[in-house]
């Protein structure tokens, strides 16, 4: 009964973790699917964690760009992912 309930439980955690990962793999894969630009955006912004002015300086862009790609971004992952994306609903980077 040990065994079973121990098995149980790695099962049930196993799953959960491949789910994850795999949810993980099919975000990293629609991020590479972006268009360059936003590619850029995104990379500099979310996974490396600058702001838009900062961003915008690093790429000779406005902050105002940057947000429209930001955007643009946000829509195209949403579609591709199956999220609904609400306007508005992002703060500023």
């Amino acid at each position: 009964m040990v065994e079973t309930a121990w098995f149980a439980a790695l099962r049930r955690s196993s799953r959960e973790r491949l789910e994850l990962l795999e949810s993980k793999l099919g975000l990293y894969a629609a991020i590479a699917g972006l268009s360059e630009r936003q590619y850029d955006v995104v990379l500099l912004a979310f996974l490396l964690g600058n702001d838009s002015d900062t961003v915008a300086r690093m790429m000779g862009i406005t902050p105002a760009t940057v947000r429209s790609h930001i955007r643009g971004a946000r829509r195209t992952l949403s579609r591709k992912l199956g999220v609904d994306w609400i306007p508005g609903e992002e703060k500023d980077q």
